[in-house]
């Protein structure tokens, strides 16, 4: 057993410790029986009406006035282009900007491991959303009448 200290590696009887543990709790809490089945089916009723975007172009760098930099992704797919940039505000969160080509006024949807931002896009197809935690999150915008258009995931 690792006695020297949380810093040291792992060895062999720690790994046989974390094996007894998972095992107990195997046995005291088992996973339910299909729960990844239902999982990857609720999975692909969601996306069953989306589409996803494919990059265009991934994380070009933009130096704007001072020494503020900003990422841009840009995405694309049928129906519409998604270009996105991300900003880090002086507070330690980000700001997020958008367009939409072509330019409406849309539901916009940002998902991230905290939860999720709802936001409209204007009729130019312009949207922001200021203070966003740091992490990853993904896009999605919701046309009327049509198909929903997600993002792949982007740093935030």
């Amino acid at each position: 057993m690792n006695t020297n200290g949380p810093a040291e590696p792992l060895d062999g009887k720690d790994f046989l410790i974390l094996d007894d543990v998972r095992d107990v709790y195997g046995a005291i809490d088992p996973m339910p029986s299909g729960i990844l089945d239902d999982i990857r089916f609720a999975l692909a009723v969601e996306h069953l009406e989306t589409e996803v975007a494919r990059a265009a172009e991934d994380l070009i760098p933009v130096v704007t006035r001072g020494e503020d930099e900003q990422r841009l992704h840009t995405f694309e797919c049928a129906a519409m282009t998604i270009v996105v940039s991300v900003r880090h505000n002086d507070n330690g969160t980000a700001r997020v900007d958008g367009w939409l080509e072509p330019p409406r006024a849309h539901p916009v949807e940002l998902r991230t491991p905290e939860g999720s931002i709802t936001t409209w896009s204007d009729e130019r197809g312009r949207f922001a959303l200021d203070s966003v935690a740091h992490g990853s999150g993904y896009l999605t915008v919701r046309p009327a009448g049509s198909r929903a258009v997600t993002t792949p995931t982007i740093a935030l």
